[in-house]
């Protein structure tokens, strides 16, 4: 794919239609650009702003899935931007092939962090628009997300460290054909990423879904009414975050957060300290059933436990944190269900098709089992447990069996860490534990359409880095 003249792709940029103007922020203004349609849309009409175009940093970060694919991303984006005059760091991840969203994610907010340290920006664009919103919320709607869920892709959010992301085509409102629209109209040429037709992953099948009836169910300006009502539910969220921290209900730097002051107040606001001390302790976001018996004890002023995504979460004597002791499962049995993740243990099973690139990545052992494994799909369900006395399978690459305890301890894993993981069960043979190789009996022979991917969203085991 090649680009135009420097001056044909600097006046084809010219004829963008203007965005908002930038928040104010000192110094570099970071922009992500992959390379594809919503990226080099939103750069090109950044550069577009005179007064904004000699601060812009371009960040491309190459996740490694696509093979060839993606190093030619990562080369076309430096062809932009040299045309553009645009400063532009590439980063990659370690590894290669493919990998969960939420390890994908990991890794590159890394690049950026690490980006950040050396540009000093304040300020990261992204390319996100009417459309990610639409399918951000039915997404998160179907999975029972709180207010800040259901508020995201937000057109200004603030991160922990103090950083701020800008999504300058929600703001405009500018919806996917509307760019490509003028892309098209204007000459300048994009890359696209064949990965997302397939209709794997969620988000793409989504995806396909709107495309194929959304306007006509919903009428022309749905996207924007779903921008409208995230951006409300924002501002729910805001308001109760701010009545919180009147309340004195914030984290404090134990890492406990004092909730006695919820006691008798409407059920919104408990949920909502609830997800903030969660998100504080980074714990990903559980559905209902494992916040209820701490929500019940706030507002009555009782204490009380739950299991949150391998963690014990406690409220008593009117404060809420994170006991020292591990959470022990026990021995029964409980389902997992494909592509919903478990909200005591934190356990998400998808099906997944392993092409020939991600196999090469996958039999050169370079995915951890820390967090995740690739494993061949079950003839019947998977279920999970607590460790038990006795437990001993035979792990992938081993010449025969061992016992669990024994492999935990060769593998280091901590041992308050022990016992808060899970075990995954094919019948009665065991499949994976975080931390571990998946059994041998399960293993992967080439490329295979239909595997099953595992992924562990409990604590931390290792290097890996966590969701």
């Amino acid at each position: 794919m090649s680009l135009p003249t420097p001056d044909a792709l600097r006046a084809a940029a010219q004829r963008l239609p203007r965005l908002p103007a930038a928040p104010a922020a000192p110094g570099a203004v970071a922009v992500a650009v992959s390379g594809g349609a919503d990226s080099v849309y939103l750069l090109c009409a950044l550069w577009a702003d005179e007064t904004l175009r000699p601060r812009l940093r371009v960040l491309h970060f190459d996740h490694r899935v696509r093979g060839e694919a993606s190093a030619e991303d990562a080369r076309f984006v430096g062809d932009l931007c040299a045309a553009l005059g645009v400063p532009c760091a590439l980063g990659a991840r370690g590894g290669q092939g493919m990998a969960s969203e939420a390890a994908l994610r990991a890794a590159r907010d890394a690049f950026f962090a690490e980006q950040r340290a050396l540009l000093g920006y304040d300020l990261l664009c992204t390319a996100h628009h009417l459309d990610d919103v639409v399918e951000n919320a039915l997404l998160r709607l179907a999975r029972g997300a709180g207010l800040a869920g259901l508020a995201a892709p937000r057109v200004l959010q603030v991160f922990r460290d103090g950083h701020r992301r800008w999504r300058p085509l929600i703001q405009a409102g500018v919806g996917k054909q509307a760019l490509l629209a003028a892309l098209r109209s204007a000459g300048i040429p994009w890359r696209e990423d064949a990965t997302n037709l397939l209709p794997v992953a969620a988000r793409n099948r989504v995806r396909a879904w709107l495309a194929a009836g959304a306007e006509e169910a919903l009428g022309a300006g749905h996207a924007a009414g779903f921008a409208r009502s995230a951006r409300i539910l924002g501002e729910a969220q805001a308001a109760l975050a701010q009545w919180a921290e009147e309340l004195g209900c914030v984290v404090g730097a134990d890492g406990t957060m004092p909730v006695a002051a919820l006691r008798g107040r409407p059920e919104a606001l408990i949920q909502e300290c609830l997800r903030a001390f969660l998100h504080a302790r980074q714990i990903a976001e559980p559905g209902e059933a494992s916040l209820a018996p701490l929500v019940a004890a706030i507002a009555t002023g009782k204490d009380a436990r739950s299991a949150v995504r391998g963690r014990v979460i406690f409220v008593a004597g009117g404060v809420l944190g994170l006991p020292r002791e591990p959470v022990v499962f026990g021995p029964a049995e409980r389902r997992l269900s494909l592509g919903v993740a478990d909200d005591e243990c934190g356990l998400l099973v998808e099906r997944v098709d392993v092409d020939a690139d991600s196999w090469a990545t996958l039999s050169k052992g370079d995915i951890s089992p820390d967090r995740e494994a690739y494993v061949r799909a079950p003839g019947g369900d998977l279920v999970w447990r607590g460790r038990a006395d006795g437990d001993r399978y035979q792990p992938l690459g081993s010449p025969g069996s061992a016992k669990l305890s024994d492999l935990l301890i060769n593998r280091k894993i901590p041992a308050e860490l022990r016992e808060a993981l899970p075990v995954v069960l094919a019948g009665s043979a065991i499949l994976w534990v975080p931390g571990l190789p998946p059994a041998d009996s399960a293993r992967l022979h080439g490329p295979t359409k239909g595997a099953l991917r595992l992924t562990w969203l409990g604590p931390c085991l290792g290097s890996n880095p966590c969701p």
